[in-house]
C-alpha cells in the first residue's frame, strides 16, 4: 500500500500574520506551536517527506533554522505572498508528491491516526482526488486542518483558482465545484464528535486557550495530544470561553487591519486591550513608534510592528 506514490506532507507557515505575527514561534507548554506540529505529523505513517512551505518574506527566514532543527525540508515561494494556492501546488511539483498532504501550521493539535487512515484511503482508490472527514449527526469532527490529497487535484484547482480570495485559502474551489472532483471521507471515533470548537491559532486568545489546555493537562499529567485536549474539554467546557468568539475569517471578506500609533507607553494597555478584541474580531493589527521603550513594550505583549504608515483602513493615535 502506498509503495508505488510519494507522499510528501507540506506545513504552511508564514511569520507575517496580521492578527499573531511570528504566531508558528510562539509558545505552547514547552514547545513553540510548529515544533508540536512536526512532532504530530512526524508520528502519520507512509510520509516520504516533511516540506515547511513559506514565502519569500525577510520575517520567515527563522524557518529556515526551523527546517533544519527538525531535518524537514523547506519550500522557499517566490511568487506571490497570499498565494497560498500557487505556492501549494508549485511545492507539490517541485517535490514530486503524488500525494501531498496540506498541513496548516497553526493547527498544531494532529491526530495521525486519522491522517494515516485518509492516506491509505486516497492511495487504494486511485480515482480520488481528497478524502477529508464525514458528519455524524450533522456535525463534523473537531480536528486540526490536514488535507490529504491528490496533486492533480492540486493542479486543476490551480487552474480554477481565478480570484485572490480563492487562491489566499486552503484551496476552497475544492468544494465550491465539488462536481470537477471525487471526494470520498472517513469516520472518526465517536468522542471527536463531542466538542465542536476552533483548535487554531490565529490570535492571542486563541494561544491563551492553547497554554490553558495544555496546563490542565499537566496538572492531571498527561500528554497534550488531540484526544487529550477533547476530554479535558468535557469535563471542563468553561476553557473553551477563552477564544469562544475568535472571528474565523471568511474567503468572502475583505481583509481589515488597523494602525495604532503610540508615542508613549501612558495608556499603552488600553490600546494592548482594544488591539486584543480587534483581532478576535478578524481586524489585523499593527503598532507603530519611534520610542525604543515604547518598542520593546509592543514586542513583549506579541504584537506586531509596522514599519511605515501604510495600507491601513484607519489609525488610532496615542498623543
Amino acid at each position: 500500500m502506498v509503495k508505488d506514490e510519494r507522499v510528501v506532507a507540506f506545513i504552511v507557515a508564514r511569520l507575517s500574520s496580521s492578527r499573531l505575527p511570528n504566531k508558528h514561534l510562539k509558545t505552547i507548554g514547552d514547545r513553540r506551536m510548529i515544533d508540536w506540529t512536526i512532532h504530530f505529523i512526524k508520528q502519520v505513517k507512509y510520509l516520504d517527506d516533511i516540506v515547511i512551505a513559506t514565502v519569500d518574506e525577510e520575517d520567515n527566514r527563522p524557518l529556515i533554522d526551523v527546517a533544519k532543527e527538525h531535518k524537514v525540508k523547506l519550500f522557499w515561494y517566490r511568487g506571490e505572498v497570499s498565494d497560498v494556492v500557487g505556492r501549494l501546488t508549485k511545492a507539490a511539483i517541485e517535490f514530486e508528491a503524488d500525494i501531498p498532504i496540506l498541513v496548516s501550521g497553526d493547527c498544531p493539535l494532529i491526530w495521525p491516526e486519522t491522517v494515516t487512515k485518509r492516506i491509505e484511503k486516497i492511495s487504494t482508490n486511485k480515482e480520488l482526488d481528497y478524502v477529508g472527514f464525514c458528519k455524524k449527526d450533522g456535525q463534523y469532527p473537531i480536528h486540526s486542518s490536514v488535507g490529504v490529497y491528490r496533486r492533480r487535484c492540486w493542479e486543476l484547482a490551480d487552474r480554477l483558482s481565478d480570484k485572490p480570495n480563492l487562491r489566499e485559502h486552503h484551496f476552497p474551489v475544492v468544494g465550491l465545484r465539488s462536481d470537477l472532483f471525487k471526494i470520498d471521507c472517513i469516520e472518526c471515533e465517536d468522542i471527536f464528535y463531542k466538542v465542536n470548537h476552533r483548535i487554531s491559532v490565529d490570535t492571542l486568545a486563541d494561544l491563551e486557550f492553547m497554554n490553558a489546555v495544555f496546563d490542565g493537562l499537566k496538572s492531571k499529567g498527561k500528554a497534550f495530544d488531540l484526544k487529550n485536549s477533547v476530554e479535558l474539554l468535557i469535563e471542563k467546557p468553561e476553557l473553551m470561553q477563552i477564544n469562544a468568539d475568535v472571528h474565523q475569517i471568511r474567503i468572502d471578506e475583505k481583509p481589515k487591519k488597523a494602525l495604532f500609533r503610540l508615542n508613549s507607553e501612558e495608556n499603552a494597555e488600553l490600546f494592548f486591550d482594544l488591539a486584543y478584541h480587534l483581532t478576535k474580531k478578524g481586524v489585523g493589527v499593527r503598532f507603530y513608534s519611534t520610542d525604543k521603550g515604547v518598542l520593546e513594550l509592543i514586542r513583549n505583549k506579541g504584537y506586531g510592528i509596522a514599519r511605515d504608515l501604510d495600507g491601513f483602513d484607519f489609525e488610532i493615535v496615542d498623543r
